[in-house]
């Protein structure tokens, strides 16, 4: 119903075809060698029909942070009405469309609506709770308020940054968290709202919103359990971890001056209990490669210097060691620094050590990470549990969620039932959202993934061009999106000659700094590391020949070329900062990137305004990525230019080349949908028993430390089992039997092993479990394997590996052996 409007009249054999609507109704098809296709953005303000006014006086209020920080409360109520009310003015236009369409359609259309009219209850339910005028409001203001300071440190050093105005469809989101983000016993706790809008519209900065909102409810409640982790945030790449530490940090910041008073806000009275409490903190949880576990690791393994400039002043931070020897600070000694000069440090946490100690309000992490509740039992304290008597975390954010797919996505979903059990307290479960801006069948994954319904918002409406608050521009930039086949010539050949081409152009004197800025860098897409380095010479060698030759046609002087750039896996964690910054320098200063050549790690978290050329070699394995990938450039002042080069002889490439215009005409129909089977056999195989592990370490008393009490609680530990399979059974009931059988059975061994010293250890059979890469190793050796459980020690490690050795044997030996 969405892409009705979009049908497909055909394909091309060698070529691509394109599709004309003619003034008499029919059709012209006809053929071309390039086929483009302009993808235009939807528009962040909504549908202009109904949110133009709204938009118009959004400066002196309505969506202002500022102004919904500090305005009297009757104004701020009744401009949150005028949001409702423009969205319930969209959903009655669309009442009255319903009827004309075909009827086969109409159930789906009033499905979709009755969607709408659901999102639209529970944002007037958050405006409720605000118009209570009770610590709901203040927690607004104060979120608000952070916001807004977070956006005017910036425009401090950015003169192009303007005032923070919340677009609609972020202040809608927020509405419709706020009562089931602050009431542990809201029906609405169960279900996962998900952010589905267009990359590049803003859902960071929607979350953020919440995230502040729900830090100060929370601390409101005052005492010591309304302090710890407050808030996770999973990420899977590490490049999108970085990046959003780096954003979330400035508003955490933030966060804290208002706390105790060194941050003005006009207007709002700020409890005297916030500033007693304890500081409102973040904290970066990854891998040692990035950050160090201990504080003795920082000059072996990564950096805990994951920001360098203060978000106030912008200056250089200072990392230290803390005289006491046992933490690590952030230090900005800027004199004229409002926030380093109200406080020792600020509150950036990124060593592990320190962040089981200090409890950060914020926790940033990877999906990986989260494995380590298995192993660490200082892991517990994150969620309130052992020694920190403090309330679990309130709310999880899952970014990107159509990344949780694949092997990855159900090793995730076995982990998650021990993550959901370590949050939950007297039946109460945490808040859960997500964001993502390619999905399909999203009910099925967040389901599988983590036992619950779920809310897609906004919901789609009746076209795919307008849900109301995403409603397509037809002046907006977009990306022109052009198609070239290898088809009579070498892959490597036509390579070289676009991308020559591509980089002369860039340098043509008819551009202004702004246009020449935006397509000065280009960015190349490969679908493999093998690709990738085989580009990297032709870079080098072949596109400086051909330079000579374009420059020549064009009588310019021909670009001369750096080295190009990687942004790959390969690259250390350190250095991907180092690149970050290269890519943000202009042509202006002279120390712009000319190319760089990337993986599939930038579909996702590369945020460069100045970026607006790519070139992909060859189809990405799904269309997802294709959008996620694509979507990195084209988000500045300019539109995006998106060239892709299909290879004749795959039959793939073929195929979406040859309908290039029709696919491309409407991109997110063709989005493929995601499988997640946590309780599948082999997985199960995998990991069943780590999050039972996980869950009789942390949650049954006097278990955290040894394996050996197991006897003493077998009642507790059947009662784990009891809770798994009650899971198992809502999201794949024809695997609940087998899964019992499996973890009773895993429960027996438990209890036959007796006094266990230890729960993990990969150098002998003293420890309930051993790391799935170490008994590989073991088996390879030719060691008896032992009766400790392979665990796996990542999510990503579905298969153990092991190193091997190729020996070379005279002939007479070979021989000798046959």
């Amino acid at each position: 119903m969405l892409y009705r409007d979009a049908p497909d009249y055909g394909a091309g054999h060698t070529c691509s075809i394109r599709s004309e609507q003619m003034p008499d109704g029919t059709v012209r098809l006809a053929t071309e060698w390039l086929p483009s296709t302009l993808v235009r953005s939807p528009g962040p303000l909504g549908d202009p029909e109904f949110f133009a006014k709204l938009v118009a006086t959004k400066l002196e209020g309505a969506l202002g942070s500022e102004w919904l920080s500090i305005a009297p409360h009757s104004d701020v109520c009744a401009a949150l009405d005028d949001l409702c009310a423009c969205y319930d003015d969209w959903i009655k236009a669309r009442d009255a469309e319903v009827e004309v369409l075909p009827t086969g359609l109409q159930e789906t259309a009033r499905r979709h609506l009755d969607e709408c009219r659901t999102a639209l209850a529970r944002m007037r339910g958050g405006v409720n709770l605000l118009r209570a005028d009770g610590p709901e409001l203040l927690a607004f203001r104060l979120a608000n308020r952070a916001l807004w300071q977070q956006n005017e440190w910036k425009r401090k050093r950015d003169s192009r940054i303007g005032p923070l105005v919340w677009r609609p469809f972020q202040m809608a989101f927020v509405l419709l968290c706020m009562a089931s983000a602050g009431d542990r016993d809201h029906t609405d706790r169960g279900v996962m709202d998900l952010l589905w809008f267009p990359t590049g519209g803003g859902k960071t900065e929607a979350y953020l919103l919440l995230t502040a909102y729900t830090i100060f409810l929370r601390r409101q409640q005052g005492g010591p359990e309304s302090e710890g982790v407050t808030v996770l945030m999973r990420y899977t790449l590490r490049l999108l971890t970085a990046q959003q530490f780096q954003r979330a940090a400035a508003m955490i910041l933030a966060c804290d001056l208002l706390r105790t008073g060194d941050c003005d806000c006009p207007g709002i009275d700020v409890p005297s209990s916030l500033a007693q409490g304890a500081p409102i903190s973040i904290g970066l949880w990854v891998g040692r490669d990035t950050t160090p576990n201990r504080i003795v690791e920082t000059e072996k393994t990564g950096s805990p210097a994951q920001i360098e400039h203060c978000p106030d002043c912008g200056s250089h931070l200072d990392w230290d060691i803390a005289a006491s020897g046992d933490r690590i600070h952030a230090c900005c000694r800027d004199a004229g620094c409002k926030s380093g000069q109200a406080r020792d440090h600020l509150p950036f946490w990124t060593v592990d050590e320190d962040i089981y100690r200090e409890l950060p309000t914020l926790l940033l992490g990877t999906a990986d990470k989260f494995v380590q509740i298995v192993t660490k039992k200082e892991t517990g304290r994150l969620f309130g549990l052992g020694n920190a008597d403090r309330l679990p975390p309130d709310l999880i954010i899952q970014d990107e969620l159509h990344l949780i797919s694949g092997p990855l996505g159900s090793m995730a979903g076995l982990f998650e039932t021990a993550i959901d059990a370590l949050c939950t307290r007297d039946g109460r479960r945490p808040k859960v959202i997500g964001s993502t801006a390619t999905i399909r069948r999203a009910a099925d994954q967040v389901l599988n993934l983590f036992d619950r319904r779920v809310m897609q918002f906004p919901p789609p409406g009746l076209h795919h061009s307008n849900s109301g608050f995403a409603c397509v521009e037809e002046d907006s930039f977009g990306r022109l999106y052009l198609g070239v086949t290898t088809a009579g010539r070498t892959g490597s050949y036509i390579y070289q000659a676009i991308a020559s081409s591509l980089l002369q152009a860039a340098a043509d004197p008819s551009f202004t700094d702004v246009e020449g800025d935006h397509y000065w860098t280009l960015v190349g897409y490969f679908n493999s590391l093998r690709e990738l380095g085989s580009a990297s010479i032709i870079m080098q060698d072949d596109v400086t020949h051909g330079l000579e030759l374009v420059s020549a046609r064009r009588q310019e002087e021909p670009r001369h070329l750096q080295p190009p750039t990687e942004l790959t896996s390969r690259v250390k964690s350190d250095e991907i900062r180092d690149k970050l910054v290269e890519l943000d320098a202009t042509r202006d200063n002279g120390e712009a990137a000319d190319v760089v050549l990337a993986s599939n790690m930038i579909s996702v978290g590369l945020d460069v305004g100045r970026l607006g050329l790519m070139l992909v070699n060859g189809q990405p394995k799904t269309i997802a990525e294709y959008i996620q990938a694509t979507s990195r450039v084209g988000r500045g002042r300019v539109p995006g230019l998106v060239v892709t080069l299909y290879n004749a002889s795959k039959s793939r490439d073929r195929s979406r080349y040859e309908t290039f215009p029709t696919w491309h005409g409407a991109l997110y129909r063709d989005v493929e949908a995601t499988g997640v089977t946590p309780f599948a056999p082999r997985a199960r195989d995998k990991a069943l028993h780590a999050p039972f592990v996980a869950m009789a370490r942390h949650l049954v008393p006097g278990m955290l430390d040894t394996p050996a009490a197991a006897a003493d609680h077998a009642a507790d530990l059947k009662a784990l089992i009891d809770l798994i399979c009650q899971r198992i059974a809502n999201v794949d009931p024809g695997e609940a039997d087998a899964s019992r059988r499996e973890l009773e059975e895993f429960l027996k061994l438990w209890l036959r092993r007796g006094a266990l010293p230890k729960y993990w250890d990969n150098w002998s059979d003293n420890g309930l479990l051993i790391s799935a890469d170490a008994q590989a190793t073991s088996n390879a050796s030719g060691f008896t394997k032992g009766l400790s459980r392979a665990t796996p020690g990542t999510l990503r490690a579905v298969e153990p590996s092991t190193e091997f050795v190729i020996k070379e044997i005279a002939s007479s030996d070979a021989e000798e052996i046959q």
